[in-house]
């Protein structure tokens, strides 16, 4: 996802560079202004790569397996007790069907109050 949207940066940014907002279409010293940060990303990135090889272990992969992935550890108490690793799917559905009935049922009254206050 990361990726996606540092592409599509790069991209937005090519082409904010090649055509700027009220300026002159295709100069040079201006598309090598605005498109600096091209390159600079490029270079961060290998740099990080290349530092993350030799001295941080854990961030050489490019992608984690979803199956890989940690979601318990730093969970709150409270949620460790009602999602944790150890609890069944039973207890899990029950846990949410008794907040779902702990929820209050709102009426137009309570969304009109509501819509005010956030107003105000």
């Amino acid at each position: 996802m990361c990726l996606i949207i540092n592409v599509l940066c790069l991209v937005a940014q090519f082409y904010v560079a090649l055509y700027p907002v009220g300026g002159p279409n295709l100069d040079p010293q201006t598309f090598f202004e605005l498109y600096l940060a091209g390159p600079f990303l490029i270079l961060l990135y290998i740099g990080w790569k290349g530092y993350s090889w030799f001295y941080r272990q854990e961030d050489r992969p490019f992608y984690v397996k979803i199956k890989d992935i940690d979601i318990y550890t730093g969970m709150r108490e409270n949620q460790l007790s009602i999602s944790g690793a150890d609890v069944s799917e039973e207890q899990r559905r029950a846990s949410v069907a008794e907040m779902h009935d702990g929820e209050k049922k709102r009426g137009p009254k309570d969304y009109i109050i509501g819509v005010i206050r956030n107003v105000i």
